[in-house]
């Protein structure tokens, strides 16, 4: 990760995983698979799909109007950063170039991490140390990495009892070798029993030189421990310049870590304005293949915002038009649409209710003054709209 600012503090304007003319209409996508009902947006537990999927996409989200990706089946997990500001060198180690945490206080600091004024992680999900000045690819050879890893082995141990039931990782540089006989040792002991390589875009980078770096990473982490999972770690932004990755980047990272990886964890997504809309719907198209609640049936339904993006406000009510497409080859027969419901803060009720008859190819138009109230604290939503046909997923940015 880049530096981060420690606990209690809300950091740089940042990240984060096409322009925003491409979004002048905001066509939602159609996409084959399973209905699923829509999740609760503001309901920190709903969905948690990917918590029990064969590919768990994790995130690591705080603050206010947060993404809340669980809605989309991300699970909660942790990173603790170095707020101890950890140094070592041939005489020893340091917390904040003095002595360092008792195993109270450095406890402590993690469960802060975990609780709900923080990342609010799941118990079983991923904690991940990020303590970068002492990983043990980035410190020299010697007497200063004998130093380092001992500093571990204790950090390490506190850390279990802080959370006894998560997988522990460090956040690394897992292409990179020096002092790897010493990190496959805490994987031998099971003090870390899981890896969170970095695997962030890089301003300039091609996607062939991001995909060698992450098999790199992999091949090192499967030799080491073959028994740990890999949980690379993934940013829709790229660095240093934090613009957003375009959507057909996303789906490629997306699609490299679910082939050669065991999940992956979203740091910190960004969703600041309109140029987060590509990553983010991507995201969601990504989210329901994975989750099994894509969109259904022969109807598609497109929808244009008035902001000519994918960004909605709070405390509005706006007139939406709505466009109902058969893109099967067979005529389908008259429906209606379904009633606009299921994601807390989002209601409206639509103008023309009766869809007819459509021959393949053809469309219907309606609209929904949508309502969105200004107590509406998420900030994303997955919403639906449905007929008695089809299901089409509906992922806004809040604002």
């Amino acid at each position: 990760m880049q530096r981060r600012t420690p606990l209690g503090s809300s950091g740089p304007a940042r990240l984060i995983r096409r322009a925003g003319l491409l979004m002048a209409a905001l066509v939602l996508v159609a996409l084959p698979g399973t209905t699923g009902t829509a999740a609760a947006a503001e309901d920190p537990t709903a969905t948690a799909i990917a918590a029990e999927a064969a590919f768990p996409v994790y995130v690591n989200e705080r603050g206010a109007n947060r993404p809340t990706l669980e809605q989309y089946g991300a699970a909660r997990s942790t990173v603790v950063y170095d707020v101890f500001a950890f140094t070592c060198d041939t005489a020893g180690c340091y917390a904040n170039g003095g002595a360092l945490p008792s195993q109270a206080t450095y406890e402590a600091k993690v469960k802060e991490y975990m609780g709900a004024n923080q990342f609010g992680g799941q118990a079983t999900a991923p904690v991940v140390l990020d303590f970068e000045a002492i990983e043990l690819t980035q410190v020299p050879t010697g007497q200063t990495a004998t130093h380092a890893y001992n500093l571990w082995r204790q950090l390490l141990t506190w850390t279990r009892n802080a959370a006894p039931q998560a997988p522990i990782c460090h956040y690394g540089y897992d292409w990179e070798t020096r002092n790897q006989s010493l990190i496959q040792q805490l994987h031998t002991d099971e003090l870390l029993n899981c890896f969170a390589p970095r695997a962030y875009f890089n301003d300039g980078q091609t996607l062939a030189s991001w995909d060698s770096r992450l098999d790199t990473a992999v091949a090192r982490d499967r030799a080491m421990a073959p028994g740990h999972p890999i949980y690379p770690y993934v940013s829709p932004t790229a660095f240093p310049s934090e613009t957003f990755v375009p959507g057909n980047t996303w789906a490629h990272m997306f699609a490299q870590v679910k082939a050669k990886t065991d999940g992956v964890v979203v740091w910190e997504p960004s969703i600041r304005d309109a140029n987060a809309c590509p990553w983010f719907q991507q995201n969601s198209y990504e989210m329901g293949v994975l989750t099994g609640t894509s969109s259904s049936g022969p109807l598609k339904a497109s929808a244009t915002l008035p902001s000519g993006s994918c960004i909605v406000n709070r405390g509005t009510t706006t007139t939406i038009p709505v466009t109902i497409t058969n893109t099967s080859s067979s005529t389908t027969a008259a429906t209606q649409m379904q009633s606009f419901t299921g994601t807390p803060g989002f209601s409206g009720s639509w103008q023309y209710w009766n869809v007819p008859a459509l021959a393949p190819g053809a469309s219907w138009n309606t609209s929904l003054p949508m309502t969105i109230t200004a107590t509406q604290t998420a900030g994303t939503a997955l919403l639906r709209i449905r007929t008695g046909l089809s299901d089409t997923r509906w992922a806004v940015i809040v604002k």
